[in-house]
């Protein structure tokens, strides 16, 4: 059996390995930058190596709600560990673990002083790692935001130009086609023919006035808004527009639910884009469930349904403008970009949670009172 050795070649060939253990890390993490993952792997690989003994050596890395660990680790019998943090910041934990297999004899305390001081630097050197990799990813995120910002500002600019230069002959083709056909004398199938102008043109005034909400041109009027009241009213319009479909709209609404401060309008027009998204999603059928309720000091608004779902590529789209799924013609890829324009614009957010084959759900989160200084 391996015993411990106390001699002065012994514990030389232990710091060796310690430093040549502190090297390594130090050394993949300049080759893989950033890259946490790659950085743990390679410390669970290094860190058994530079121990007494290492052929019974584990180790363990808890970072966040992650952890990893060698194939071993459950079995160790005596461990110690030391914290990841810097400063107040806490980020897990690092361990180094003995297994009893009989090969080595251990005894009670089988750790040496300078075993305990490297888990210590590692657990030093790793959380500084750690730090810088979270600081690159909160780097890259606001990058994102960013540009994604830029980029919604610039279709904002382009979207209301487009619109207001569409109004005035859009007014012009509808209120002439209105006057003729009121005028009368006309066939059956111009009169059929004007139907399909007027139609086409309330459809394009309604693309227009998404195009003005998304880009803010449409002024918010806040008052004291039930909720309820406008689901009720919406459902009976839908259920109108929708009522050859065989879809079932099932409303679960809590009676006791505060009033909100929000335009009644712009409330109006995100129940309509979501529940019309919801039916979208059940081609043969199927149900759709609205339900309201209070948290803390917001009112929750929830759209489920049990449709066809989404793919996690096109749940990360859906709120860009101009992305659509629906076949050419039958959707503009504005719905959702308005929805999230106006919930963010009281102050409130929206949530999205789907899986494809299994339905989709909506939450949207409004706070009770709007700041004065919306």
């Amino acid at each position: 059996m391996k015993v411990q050795d106390n001699s002065t070649d012994f514990k030389l060939q232990e710091r060796v390995k310690e430093l040549k253990c502190l090297y390594e890390l130090s050394r993949i993490a300049w080759e893989k930058e950033n890259n946490l993952n790659a950085i743990i792997d390679k410390t669970l690989e290094i860190l058994p190596i530079a121990m007494q003994f290492p052929s019974v050596a584990e180790a363990f890395i808890s970072v966040g709600k992650k952890s990893y660990s060698t194939s071993g680790f459950g079995d160790c019998k005596h461990t110690i560990s030391s914290v990841l943090a810097i400063g107040s910041e806490n980020y897990g934990s690092i361990k180094v673990g003995y297994r009893e297999d009989g090969e080595v004899s251990l005894g009670n305390s089988p750790f040496l002083n300078e075993e305990r001081k490297l888990i210590k630097m590692v657990a030093t050197e790793l959380s500084l790692y750690i730090n810088r990799a979270y600081i690159e990813e909160d780097r890259k995120k606001l990058q994102l935001q960013l540009q994604h910002s830029e980029r919604l500002a610039f279709v904002g600019e382009l979207t209301a130009g487009i619109a207001h230069e569409l109004n005035e002959p859009l007014g012009r083709i509808l209120g002439f086609s209105q006057l003729i056909k009121k005028s009368g004398g006309l066939s059956f199938q111009q009169d059929d023919d004007l139907e399909r102008i007027i139609k086409a043109s309330l459809y394009t005034r309604e693309i227009i006035k998404k195009l003005m909400i998304f880009s803010r041109q449409m002024p918010q009027q806040l008052d004291l808004v039930d909720i309820n009241e406008i689901v009720a009213n919406t459902i009976y319009f839908i259920d109108i527009r929708f009522q050859d479909q065989q879809v079932k709209v099932e409303q679960r609404l809590d009676p006791k639910l505060p009033r909100i401060q929000a335009d009644p309008v712009q409330m109006s027009q995100v129940l309509v884009n979501l529940i019309t998204n919801a039916f979208y999603a059940l081609p043969k059928g199927g149900k759709v469930t609205v339900s309201t309720r209070q948290k803390n000091n917001q009112v929750s608004l929830i759209v489920k349904d049990n449709g066809i779902g989404m793919t996690a590529s096109v749940k990360k789209k859906i709120f860009e403008p101009f992305f659509t799924t629906k076949p050419p013609g039958e959707g503009t890829g504005l719905g959702l970009s308005v929805v999230q324009g106006i919930v963010e614009s009281h102050r409130g957010r929206i949530t999205v949670r789907s899986t494809s084959g299994s339905g989709s759900r909506f939450e949207v989160l409004l706070p009770v009172k709007i700041e004065e200084d919306i």
